[in-house]
């Protein structure tokens, strides 16, 4: 069966990890700025994953980098329970003179953590990522995948000070398996899954895969062509997976016939 919402689901100010309301961002002033949100609602739950889709250019990095704190909305806000969210992007961005493990820790470093403390932590989530036995290894001596893999226990490591005081944590992830082969994307987006179930943390996902939306998230985010906006929203919690599919492709393809006529 296919749950199809109109409006953005009901999750309440109280229940909410972040929280949206009437987000606009303008590039530039006076007739050359360039709308690129406007009028945003949106509220993910505490442990949600949230995947957001859209046209190129429809506002979605722009979004996470709001959420962030990366860069300001020109209007409306942007609430959250958590004033740590992590960041994961294409690429690893990790430090190469520093190891896997010291990778890890750098959060928990500037989060005030002690050593034993911080390797200690940091042992945790490379495990919890399984990369057990790689802490030693720099970032050239590992492959895409497993970059991305010590990226991602260095995003948790980023939520876990939030984590600690109550709040919920919250990741921001931006493509993150874009770049990789088709095998090795298979088999994060799996281990993605594992790990979120495992830790609860909230996650908001951004993606051009309709089949990587679906699978990965408990609701699908459609945005408008720009300026971007919410139009439509689907649910994939015990869903007709390959109805949902053809449904949500049906509607990204008009959203990107409409981008490419404007």
């Amino acid at each position: 069966m296919t749950a199809t919402l109109e409006t953005p689901a009901a999750v309440s100010d109280l229940d909410a990890a972040v929280t949206l309301s009437g987000v606009r961002k303008v590039f530039g002033h006076g007739p050359a700025g360039v709308v690129a949100l406007d009028g945003v609602d949106l509220k993910v739950a505490p442990g949600e994953f949230v995947c957001l889709l859209g046209a190129s250019g429809c506002g979605k990095s722009t979004l996470l980098n709001l959420v962030a704190g990366l860069d300001a909305p020109t209007s409306g806000t942007i609430e959250l329970t958590t004033s740590r969210p992590a960041v994961m992007f294409q690429e690893a961005a990790l430090m190469p003179w520093l190891t896997a493990a010291r990778n890890v820790e750098l959060p928990l470093r500037l989060a005030g953590l002690k050593r034993g403390e911080r390797r200690e932590k940091a042992g945790e989530l490379l495990s919890l990522v399984r990369l057990v036995g790689a802490g030693h290894k720099r970032p050239h001596e590992l492959s895409g995948g497993m970059r991305q893999r010590v990226a991602l226990a260095r995003a948790l490591a980023s939520t876990m000070g939030s984590a600690e005081e109550g709040t919920p944590g919250l990741l921001l992830m931006d493509e993150p398996f874009a770049a990789l082969d088709a095998i090795t994307r298979d088999v994060l987006q799996a281990e993605l899954v594992r790990v979120w179930r495992e830790t609860s943390t909230a996650i908001v996902f951004v993606t051009h895969d309709v089949r990587e939306a679906v699978r990965l998230g408990q609701r699908v985010v459609l945005l408008s062509s720009r300026p971007g906006r919410v139009v439509r929203e689907w649910s994939t919690v015990d869903c007709d997976e390959p109805a949902v599919i053809e449904d949500i492709t049906s509607h990204l393809r008009e959203v990107i016939s409409g981008h490419a006529a404007a």
